[in-house]
């Protein structure tokens, strides 16, 4: 196995779990908490090229007494010329003199035992000599170094007096790395910064960047489809009811449930895709709870949210679904008189609707989704995915509206309207139907797909 191994060391709570669990993609990796002192014993995780190359990653314990540490360490060989490895090595040879710093016994292996070192500040924190001493030790090691300088937002106050003293230090090759803030291109500099301090290992990690850029790509264009299926998938779905309110109502009820859980199933994807969790939505204000949100995706409270405006009448049915109010010979546009407020079906009046047609003759209806509630759907979705593709995995908040990435009705597609009427006219398109009739125009469907995919 050709493996590169890193140390992820510094000061208690700086963050060091959190990195690792960002670059695995993995929420569930280690334990992150408010509290000094969580990991306290030596955790790894890979991230794999192939069968023979793999970039080693190993959490350590946090240096709670560097103070301490090199003053013991400066003690050693005072009258002699002697490296700062020999210095550590006669500490960890005599460690039974110091039970007191056994979790700092733990950090110098993790230094000795490595290629390369990423140093994890805490940019929230002021610049303290204790960190100083933590740098000096590193620098004993004689490994490359990279400190990593986390919650970038938060610590915004700080960053220029970090890296002055870093540079005092001689370390000129960090890298700003939020760990709950995600920038995938801030992940992609980690590695390049590693290609200068790691000559010759850069073919090595130059295959790295590449498969990482390729699986980032890859996924979000699976994520771009899920959501774009799901629009063609609840933009086509058409159900049939007797042309009177019971049954009506019965099948509005259907449609909803079945849109509820084909949105409810893009979700749950979506998560796994990113590597997240199911729990990373409860408890806010846009979670998924039972499989449902708990803001109901056909609630008119979410035209409000979505920044989506309608006028009169429509808003008050908005969300409910629409019926095709049909009449021999032709198709009457507007609102129709139906329990819950069903709005009517804004479609062009080229189409040609012979199935409806014979439904209404025979005293039947068919019901769809709503234009209001499809816009509702479709930014609901890019709003989880944006906000995917910006959170880091050691990020503890829940995925919220009010937290999330703001996406709005500005963000719909330009040919939405276009997008609608090609779905209205296939309603074969859609699993979501009870009753099949066979996948017509699957060419259609899929440059349809593709369409949506390049206007997300």
């Amino acid at each position: 196995m050709n493996d590169l191994s890193v140390a992820v060391v510094g000061h208690a709570n700086a963050g060091k779990t959190s990195l690792m669990r960002t670059l695995l993609r993995d929420s569930e990796f280690g334990e992150v908490a408010d509290q000094a002192g969580t990991t306290r014993h030596v955790e790894g995780g890979a991230l794999l090229i192939d069968e023979s190359k793999r970039l080693a990653l190993f959490d350590t314990p946090g240096l709670e007494d560097s103070i301490a540490l090199l003053h013991i360490l400066r003690s050693y060989f005072s009258d002699q010329n002697v490296d700062g490895i020999e210095r550590l090595q006669y500490f960890l040879a005599h460690l039974s003199d110091y039970p007191e710093l056994q979790q700092e016994a733990k950090v110098l292996r993790a230094l000795l035992n490595n290629d390369l070192i990423f140093y994890v500040i805490d940019l929230r924190e002021p610049v303290l000599g204790k960190y100083h001493d933590e740098l000096k030790i590193l620098s004993y090691a004689t490994k490359p170094v990279i400190p990593v300088l986390n919650f970038t937002q938060q610590g915004q106050d700080n960053i220029q007096l970090w890296k002055e003293q870093l540079a005092r230090l001689n370390f000129h090759a960090y890298v700003s790395f939020d760990n709950v803030h995600f920038k995938f291109s801030d992940e992609l500099k980690i590695y390049q910064k590693m290609q200068t301090l790691l000559t010759d290992k850069e073919d090595f990690l130059a295959e790295l960047i590449t498969l990482r850029q390729q699986q980032w790509t890859e996924t979000f264009n699976s994520a771009k489809q899920l959501v774009a299926n799901l629009f063609i998938e609840a933009a086509s779905v058409r159900y049939q009811a007797d042309d009177n309110e019971a049954s009506i109502s019965a099948q509005i009820q259907l449609l909803q449930s079945s849109v509820r859980q084909a949105e409810a199933h893009c979700v749950k994807q979506l998560l796994q895709l990113y590597q997240f969790r199911q729990a990373d939505l409860q408890n806010s204000e846009l979670p998924v709870q039972q499989g449902a949100w708990e803001l109901d995706l056909f609630s008119a409270d979410n035209l409000q949210a979505f920044g989506i405006k309608l006028g009169g009448h429509i808003a008050k049915g908005a969300g409910v679904g629409i019926a095709i109010d049909l009449a021999v010979g032709g198709i009457t546009l507007g609102v129709a008189a139906l329990s819950g407020g069903v709005v009517g079906a804004l479609w062009s009046v080229k189409q040609r609707y012979y199935n409806e047609i014979q439904a209404k003759i025979k005293g039947k209806r068919y019901l769809c989704v709503d234009d209001a509630t499809l816009q509702v759907l479709w930014l609901r979705q890019l709003t989880l995915l944006t906000t995917l593709q910006q959170r880091g995995h050691a990020s503890l908040d829940k995925i919220a509206l009010k937290n999330a990435i703001e996406i709005s009705a500005d963000n719909l597609p330009n040919k939405w309207n276009s997008y609608l009427r090609k779905c209205r006219a296939y309603p074969q398109w859609s699993a979501l139907n009870l009753q099949q009739r066979g996948v017509a125009g699957p060419n259609k469907r899929d440059q349809l797909l593709e369409q949506l995919m390049s206007e997300i």
